[in-house]
């Protein structure tokens, strides 16, 4: 909820704060710094996964929820976007938080539950997704955007403390710590990555959440290009409340989506499998995607915006089930670390890549992020076909 209270509205604090007037450059920048804590989290997930199964998730995730809340708090201080993009750096490095709370939730419970607990897990983030956007655009009319960042700073304090207190932890295996740190990495994630269906799976889910994220960063550009919502207007002090809460309410059908149907894709996932499901999905989302391109008014874009959270809502639970099907428990928390740098990358290079593809010579069109968008699903979703095919097929 805290990192939902200003991550929706950053690009409109990059263009307030450090007085951008070129929309273009403030698209860019509040791609590249938006894209960069995911990216450099990426580069060091499968290390703290490979930490939280030799010495406990637990720890893990604490480190993770202080290493937010003290880089959090640095944001609002940053004299030069230089600064911010150097805090946000620091943040992905340190972060790593949702794999070993995924880690930590499924613990010793059998396999075939797993797409149902991840799910209630991801439903929890949902109400975060759903509350922070509501929020930050409260706390921004009392108080200004820089007041953003101490609240969002000051909740992950609390959950950090509250997980140190209050959750217990699975002892990590013995066969986790048979050999030297570096040495027990290489060859985990060699096994893992050797395989040719795993490594093949962590790609395509890095590709349809490349689809899936390219127009996050822009989402509140978009919507100040299309206005606020009527009702919301009409509601409001003033059009810039009115905006911030068309934004929140942008924000906050994802998560009202992710409550209701990531339950239902974790069921699914395991009635019919998770892999079956990601092929649903991935095609789902190439259609919404690319009709949300043809929308004309702020009404459309949240109705397109709603079908398409539906769709979204099971991506990340159902990515974490396939994986969880197919290593062994002894390196959960670094495959969990796997998909969740996949997932990281997707989220960081989608953002610049919408970047670039928005550009043109008579200003930033948005619309050219969900075509692209489109076809990044498209190919996702035929890529897990043709994978599920090759591993259901006999060996020979």
């Amino acid at each position: 909820m805290g990192l939902m209270a200003f991550l929706p509205v950053l690009a409109l604090y990059i263009e307030e704060e450090f007085e951008i007037s070129d929309p273009q450059q403030v698209a860019m920048w509040a791609a590249l710094i938006f894209a960069v804590g995911p990216f450099t989290a990426a580069c060091m997930g499968p290390i703290w996964g490979e930490l939280g199964d030799r010495y406990g998730k637990k720890r893990m995730a604490v480190r993770a929820n202080i290493a937010i809340a003290v880089t959090t708090a640095c944001m609002p201080l940053a004299p030069s976007l230089t600064w911010l993009l150097a805090i946000r750096v620091c943040q992905g490095m340190f972060a790593g938080y949702v794999a070993p709370v995924m880690a930590l939730g499924t613990g010793q419970l059998p396999r075939y539950v797993h797409g149902r607990v991840i799910a209630r897990l991801q439903t929890a983030m949902a109400l975060g997704t759903l509350l922070g956007p509501y929020l930050g655009a409260e706390i921004t009319g009392l108080f200004g955007r820089s007041a953003l960042f101490w609240v969002a700073s000051v909740f992950s304090l609390v959950s950090g403390i509250w997980l140190n207190v209050r959750v217990v932890d699975v002892p990590p295996l013995a066969a986790a710590r048979r050999h030297s740190f570096f040495g027990g990495f290489w060859r985990a994630c060699k096994s893992m990555l050797g395989n040719r269906v795993l490594a093949t799976l962590l790609l395509l889910v890095m590709v349809l959440r490349l689809g899936q994220n390219i127009f996050e960063p822009m989402v509140s550009l978009f919507v100040r290009e299309l206005g606020p919502q009527s009702v919301l207007l009409a509601i409001s002090a003033s059009k810039s409340l009115a905006i911030d809460r068309t934004i929140a309410l942008a924000f906050g059908v994802l998560a009202i989506a992710q409550w209701f149907c990531t339950p239902i894709w974790g069921r699914m996932a395991d009635r019919h499998g998770p892999l079956l499901c990601l092929i649903v999905l991935s095609m789902a989302l190439a259609v919404v995607q690319g009709l949300t391109a043809l929308v004309g008014n702020i009404d459309q874009f949240l109705l397109m915006r709603g079908v398409c959270a539906c769709a979204m809502a099971g991506s990340m639970t159902l990515a974490f089930a396939a994986m969880s099907k197919r290593v062994p428990d002894e390196h959960r928390t670094l495959a969990f670390a796997l998909v969740q740098s996949c997932i990281q990358f997707g989220l960081a290079l989608g953002p610049l890549l919408g970047a670039f593809v928005v550009r043109s010579d008579d200003g930033p069109d948005f619309r050219f992020a969900f075509v692209v968008g489109a076809l990044l699903c498209g190919v996702a979703g035929t890529g897990m076909l043709l994978l599920r095919r090759v591993e259901r097929r006999p060996a020979t």
